[in-house]
């Protein structure tokens, strides 16, 4: 019986507790740039918990990307919980030997020193325009020489 109350308190999941109706977690998933160092950038939108990073896992599963950047945009996000965290942390870890260079567009921190694990590698990032001129090889801000 404990482990089904840690189960609801830290995943949210208590049956009397239904979470309001909101948009969906994941915004839209797009193609940011083109060339041989294309970005997919997944951008999220309101408060992630556990349904919501669930909703993205199932995205990048069910997903085989063909880009060879892949960009989380946390940019409309407004706080992920603890699970949460740890599951978007484990997409940005199977991306990386998936052969995806990996970035955090988090220009508010909203997820502290993102540290994806062994095997994992994140660039955190302030804007897409950031990733796609750090894949591209440009000073930060995207200006071209």
């Amino acid at each position: 019986m404990s482990l089904f109350e840690r189960f609801s308190s830290d995943m949210g999941l208590h049956v009397m507790e239904v979470p309001a109706t909101a948009r969906a977690t994941l915004r839209t998933s797009q193609v940011n740039s083109s060339g041989p160092h294309t970005l997919r950038a997944l951008q999220l939108q309101g408060g992630i918990g556990f349904a919501g990073a669930e909703r993205i896992v199932r995205e990048t599963v069910d997903t085989s990307y063909a880009e060879t950047e892949v960009a989380l945009d946390l940019t409309r996000v407004h706080s992920i919980d603890d699970v949460a965290r740890r599951m978007l942390l484990e997409v940005m870890r199977r991306l990386t030997p998936d052969g995806h260079e990996v970035y955090l567009v988090d220009p508010d921190s909203v997820m502290p020193a993102p540290d994806p694990g062994e095997g994992g590698r994140v660039t955190v990032v302030n804007s897409l325009d950031e990733a796609v001129a750090a894949q591209e090889g440009l000073p930060r801000g995207g200006s071209r020489p």
